[in-house]
C-alpha cells in the first residue's frame, strides 16, 4: 500500500534522468518541500498549544496536500494568465488529515485547513481545524500496514496455527495487508485484514500469489492487536467448509513455483524470447513540446499538470487554440469488488484511490520501461507518516508517441495521396496497489480531442482450493489456486469550461423515424430515416449508456453558437457501455460504491466536492457522502456550471492467461469537439513524408518461398518503389 518503484527499478536497473525543475509560482503546483515542511511544522506547533487536544505521543500524518482555491478566485485568475494579463498571486492554502496517538489507543484524527505565510507575515494562519466523526475511518498506509504485518508475524496465536499447518519446511509465510472492507452498517474499529501466501524460493520477489493460504488474519490499525482470523472456503461452488472441516492437513504439496519475474525465470532455466528486436523512438531535434514548471504547451493545447496524494495526476485549465475546454479532469474513484458471496470474501471492495492512495502509490517511474522516446519527468513532493518530506522521483512521465494514421484521402482520378500521421502528447502514471497495477494515461491529439486510457494489470487475487474442484465465482490458475471474478469501476471528474463556466449537458440518443408509407417523405415513407433526440439535463441526476441508440453526452455552451452549423459550440463524451455494479441494490457493497450504478452522473459545481465514493471509502457502508449526495440536492445544472462524472471499467472473468502476471486490459475514453471549431482542427497538420519520418522497406531475407528468390526481390523492389511513389 506504499509508494514503490517500478520493477525495473527494484530488480536493480538505474538510469540517469532529470526531472522538471520547479519555476515561478502558479496556484495549482503542487506544494514544494519547504512548504510541505513548513506545513507540518506549523500543525505540530498548533496542536500542542491547544486546551482541547490531550498531549500525544506522536501525530500521524495522512495528508498533507494544497487546497486548491476556490471556484470564483481561480477561475478568473486563470483566464486573466492566459489573456497575459498582470495577475496577483492567490494564497497558499494547505488541506491537513493529521492524527494525535497516544500509545495504543485510537488515534484523534483532525482535519485541518491552514494558510502558509505570504508578503512578509511569519506565521500560518490557521483557517479549520475539526475532529474527523467516529463513523469515517482515515485510510492506511504504508507504514501502518508494515506494522500491522509484523505484529501479526510475531503474534503467538498466528504462530501456533502456522505451526499447526505442516507447511514445508521451505516455504515462508508472506502477508500483504488488505482493506477490510463492510458488512455492516455499525460503527467497526479501524481494521487491516491479511491475504496470506507461502514463498517457495528465496527470491524475495517469487511470486507467492501462487500458492495462497486459506483463511484471512484481522487486525486492529490502531492498537495492533489480533482481532480475528477468519478461515477461507476451500471447495468450489456454495462449499463453505474449510480446513477446519478436513480430516487430513491442505496438500501444500500441490503448489508449484509459477514466476514472473525476469531474473527469476532466467535463473530457473526459462529464457525468454530471442528473437524480438530493437524498436527505439528517436527524436532527433527533441520533442515537440515546452514544459515550463507544470504548464505544458504543445502543439494549440495548453493546460496545467497537477499531482495528488489521491487523485495523482490533476489536468487544469484546459485550452486549446486560447480557448478554454475543461476547468479540471481526474480520475476521481475507483471500486473493485468481488464476486464470491462466500464468508469472508464477501468483504473484499478495495477503493484503491479513497483508500490507498494514486500518489501514494504512484510507481517511480524508468526511462526505456515505462515511457519510450525523449522523456520528461515530474517527482511527487509529500510528507510521510512521521512528518518527514518524502519524495517519489518521476510520478509522472511525459512523452509524444505516434498514434497510425490522423487523416488520409486519394483522389481516385489522379492516385494522389494526402495524409497525415497522428501524433499524441502522453502524460501518464502507473500504480502498484498490492497486486495490482494501474496505468493511467491521459492523451492529448491534433485534432483537438482528449483521451483516457486506463490500463490493469498486475497479479490477480488468489485464494486456495482443494485438488480437482472448480468454482463458479472463477478460475483455476495454478493447481491448487483460485482467482476470483471482480470488477474495476473507475469514476472520471469532467468539470467543463467550454467558452466559458456555464454549460448545458446534452443527451443525444439518434433514433428512426416512424415508418409511414402513405404520406409524404418527412414522415419516412421509405423507412430510411432517423434523426437525433436532443434531451438537456436540466437537473442534477445520472444518465446510463445506450449503444443501441448510438447515445453520447454532450457538453455544450448554450449562449454560443457555431457561425457554420448554427448549433451551440461543444465538447462530446462517447460513454463506455461498461457492465455496472453487480452487487444487490440493498447490499453494504452497493451502498458503498455511490457511483457504480450508473455511467454519467451530472452536478452542479461545488468547492471541494472531487471524490465520487466520499472524502472516507475505508469501511464506508453507506456513510460517504460522495456523488449520489450531490446529485440528491437535485440543483439546477442548465446553463450553469455543472461537472459530469463518467463510470466505466471492466468486469474481469479471470482465465488461466491472466496468471501469473495479467496482460493489461485497455479502457479508453474520449472527450471530442462538437460544433467548436469551423472545420477539422486536424487539417492543419503537416503532411507525413519520408523525408520527415524517414521510414525503411522491410528487407527480405533470400530464399524462401515457393515463388524462388528472383521473384522474393523483385516484390522486395517493389515494396521499396511503392513507398516512395505514396509518400515523398
Amino acid at each position: 500500500m506504499q509508494a514503490v518503484t517500478s520493477i525495473m527499478t527494484s530488480l536493480g536497473f538505474k538510469d540517469k534522468q532529470t526531472t522538471a525543475p520547479s519555476t515561478a509560482y502558479h496556484p495549482l503546483n503542487p506544494l514544494d518541500p519547504t512548504e510541505l515542511k513548513a506545513a507540518a511544522d506549523a500543525v505540530d506547533k498548533y496542536l500542542r498549544t491547544q486546551d482541547d487536544v490531550k498531549p500525544f505521543t506522536r501525530l500521524w500524518y495522512k495528508a498533507v496536500t494544497l487546497k486548491e482555491p476556490p471556484k470564483s478566485l481561480l477561475a478568473p485568475y486563470l483566464d486573466s494568465l492566459a489573456s497575459g494579463a498582470e495577475v496577483e498571486k492567490l494564497s497558499r492554502q494547505v488541506d491537513v488529515l493529521v492524527g494525535a496517538k497516544r500509545g495504543k489507543e485510537p488515534a484523534t484524527w483532525y482535519e485541518i485547513v491552514l494558510t502558509l505565510p505570504r508578503n512578509g507575515e511569519n506565521t500560518s494562519s490557521f483557517d479549520k481545524c475539526v475532529v474527523v466523526p467516529p463513523h469515517h475511518h482515515v485510510a492506511c498506509d504504508g507504514e501502518e500496514m508494515n506494522a500491522a504485518e509484523e505484529a501479526l508475524l510475531n503474534n503467538e496465536e498466528f504462530k501456533k496455527l502456522i505451526a499447526g499447518l505442516a507447511l514445508p519446511a521451505d516455504a515462508t509465510v508472506v502477508a500483504d495487508g488488505w482493506v477490510y472492507g463492510s458488512d455492516t452498517t455499525d460503527i467497526e474499529p479501524r481494521y487491516i485484514t491479511f491475504m496470506c501466501y507461502l514463498r517457495f524460493s528465496d527470491y524475495q520477489d517469487s511470486n507467492h500469489y501462487a500458492a495462497p493460504l486459506p483463511f484471512n488474519p484481522t487486525v486492529n490499525a490502531d492498537t495492533l492487536e489480533l482481532v480475528d482470523i477468519a478461515y477461507a472456503p476451500i471447495f468450489g461452488g456454495d462449499d463453505t467448509r474449510t480446513i477446519e472441516d478436513l480430516d487430513e492437513p491442505f496438500p501444500w504439496h500441490q503448489y508449484r513455483r509459477h514466476e514472473y519475474a525476469h531474473p527469476i525465470r532466467e535463473a530457473d532455466g526459462l529464457a525468454s524470447r530471442a528473437d524480438l528486436k530493437p524498436l527505439q523512438v528517436i527524436q532527433p531535434e527533441g520533442t515537440s513540446f515546452k514544459l515550463e514548471g507544470r504548464i505544458m504547451q504543445w502543439q494549440k493545447w495548453t493546460f496545467h499538470i497537477g499531482f495528488n496524494f489521491r487523485e495523482g495526476i490533476v489536468i487544469n485549465d484546459v485550452r486549446y487554440d486560447g480557448r478554454s475546454l475543461f476547468y479540471r479532469l481526474s480520475v476521481s474513484d475507483m471500486t473493485v469488488p468481488y464476486g464470491d458471496p462466500r464468508y469472508p470474501f464477501h468483504r473484499k471492495q478495495a477503493f484503491d484511490l479513497g483508500d490507498c492512495g494514486a500518489g501514494y502509490t504512484a510507481n517511480s517511474l524508468a526511462l526505456g520501461c515505462d515511457c519510450l522516446g525523449q522523456i520528461a519527468y515530474l517527482d511527487f513532493d509529500y510528507i510521510a507518516p512521521d512528518g518527514k518530506n518524502a519524495t517519489i522521483k518521476n510520478a509522472v512521465c511525459i512523452h509524444e508517441q505516434d498514434e497510425g494514421l490522423l487523416w488520409k484521402h486519394t483522389n481516385f482520378r489522379t492516385n494522389k495521396p494526402s495524409v497525415t500521421r497522428s501524433r499524441v502528447l502522453v502524460i501518464q502514471q502507473c500504480l502498484t496497489v498490492a497486486n495490482y497495477e494501474y496505468v493511467f494515461a491521459f492523451k492529448f491529439d491534433q485534432a483537438a480531442a482528449l483521451h483516457l486510457e486506463t490500463r490493469a494489470t498486475g497479479i490477480v487475487s488468489t485464494h486456495a482450493i482443494m485438488p480437482g474442484e472448480t468454482s463458479p465465482y472463477g478460475a483455476i490458475v495454478n493447481p491448487g489456486v483460485y482467482a476470483p471474478n471482480h470488477q474495476h469501476l473507475f469514476s472520471v471528474r469532467i468539470d467543463p469550461a467550454i467558452d466559458g463556466h456555464k454549460n448545458t449537458i446534452v443527451q443525444e440518443d439518434v433514433v428512426p423515424l416512424p415508418f409511414d408509407k402513405a404520406n409524404p417523405p418527412a414522415n419516412n415513407p421509405y423507412g430510411v430515416g432517423f434523426v437525433v433526440e436532443k434531451t438537456p439535463i436540466k437537473v442534477a441526476g445520472w444518465i446510463d449508456a445506450a449503444p443501441e441508440k448510438n447515445r453520447v453526452i454532450k457538453i455544450i455552451n448554450p449562449n454560443k453558437s457555431n457561425p457554420i452549423s448554427g448549433r451551440p459550440v461543444g465538447y462530446k463524451l462517447v460513454p463506455t457501455p461498461s457492465q455496472m455494479l453487480l452487487a444487490h441494490p440493498d447490499s453494504i457493497a452497493y451502498a458503498r460504491a455511490e457511483f457504480g450504478d450508473h455511467h454519467v452522473w451530472v452536478s452542479q459545481h461545488r468547492d471541494n466536492e472531487l471524490y465520487a465514493g466520499g472524502h472516507y471509502t475505508n469501511q464506508s457502508n453507506g456513510r460517504a457522502e460522495g456523488i449520489k449526495s450531490f446529485v440528491a440536492r437535485k440543483d439546477n445544472v442548465e446553463n450553469e456550471d455543472c461537472v459530469l462524472w463518467h463510470t466505466f471499467g471492466l468486469t474481469h472473468i479471470c482465465r488461466i492467461e491472466d496468471f501469473p502476471v495479467m496482460p493489461a486490459e485497455v479502457h479508453m475514453i474520449s472527450l471530442k469537439p462538437s460544433d467548436f471549431f469551423e472545420a477539422s482542427p486536424a487539417i492543419d497538420v503537416p503532411s507525413s513524408t519520408q523525408k520527415f519520418n524517414k521510414s525503411t522497406p522491410y528487407q527480405y531475407q533470400p530464399a524462401v518461398t515457393q515463388q524462388g528468390n528472383g521473384q522474393v526481390e523483385e516484390a522486395a523492389k517493389s515494396n521499396g518503389l511503392n513507398a516512395k511513389q505514396c509518400c515523398k
